[in-house]
This record gives C-alpha cells, structure tokens and sequence, in this order.
C-alpha cells in the first residue's frame, strides 16, 4: 500500500535517496530518520518499497536505479551493523558515487551500536551478500565493470563510513 501513497518529483527535487538494509533495526532507522528530517525542516526521501510497485516487474523498474539515485540531492545511508554486508545496499552507494561523484552529497548516519562503526570501518564490497542468492554474481560484476576492481570502491567508502563516525 505505501506506493499508493507516494507522489511524482521532478528530478533533482527529492531530498534524499534512502540507502538502508531492511535487516537493520526499524525503530533505529526511524528515529535517525526523524532526527535527519528535525534538523532542516520537511524532507522528502525515495524509499525502495515505496517507490517501487512491489506488485509490478521490480527488475525492469531497477534498470532506472541510477535515475533514481542521481535526482536525489543527497544519499542519506541509515547504517546498522549489517549495511555494510548487504550488496543492493553497496549497489545504492555505488550508484550514487558513481552518478554524481559528489562525496559531499553523502550522509551516513549510524544506528545501533560500536559494532556499526566497526563494520563501516570494514566494507568490502567483494564480501557482500543478495537476499537471492543468484544476484550476487551480477551485481559484483556491475561494480567491477564500473571500476575494474573493489579496491577504489572500497577505499571511497570506508572514507565516507570513516568522515561520518567522526562526525
């Protein structure tokens, strides 16, 4: 029902594309959220389930992903402890790194525990896990592709998950 309730943007007027993994606590990513949205008034955020009629052909509506991620102004990553280990998670930040190479655009706000930083602190790519199994081959060669490797990537995003802890 939450697609029902969404409403068109004009590209570039979304605040935010919401990076998150649903194995992640949701009282957690709800009070960050709301502690984000407090901090400068009403936000409107691109929210996968919402977004995306889960009723519909959800692969043909990812092929627009990078559409998605670029007209959104920032990509706020809500990071628990499995974000990090989650690879459509590391497919949202490798889109958004890749479509607007803005890493000022980026917000990370962890949730949860000392354990989150510790597995932001971690990140690789190459260790990242598909609810179906049968994605992960396809979408580790979208980043090797993109890059060649996952060391570059890697690298980017530990300094991102590193810059926010100290925030």
């Amino acid at each position: 029902g939450m697609y029902a309730r969404t409403r068109q943007a004009e590209l570039g007027a979304c605040d935010a594309f919401l990076s998150h993994s649903w194995r992640d606590s949701g009282d957690a990513k709800h009070a960050a959220l709301v502690k984000w949205t407090q901090s400068s008034g009403s936000k409107t955020v691109w929210l996968d389930k919402a977004c995306i009629a889960q009723h519909e052909n959800i692969d043909e509506q990812l092929v627009a992903l990078p559409v998605f991620c670029s007209g959104c102004k920032q990509l706020l990553i809500l990071a628990g402890v499995t974000y990090p280990s989650r690879l459509w998670c590391v497919i949202e930040a490798f889109t958004y790194v890749k479509m607007v190479d803005d890493r000022t655009r980026i917000i990370v706000e962890p949730i949860g525990d000392g354990k989150v930083v510790e597995a932001l602190a971690a990140f690789d790519a190459a260790k990242a896990q598909c609810f179906k199994p049968e994605e992960r081959s396809q979408l580790l060669a979208v980043i090797e592709s993109g890059l060649g490797d996952f060391y570059h990537f890697n690298r980017v995003m530990r300094g991102i998950f590193a810059a926010s802890a100290k925030n």
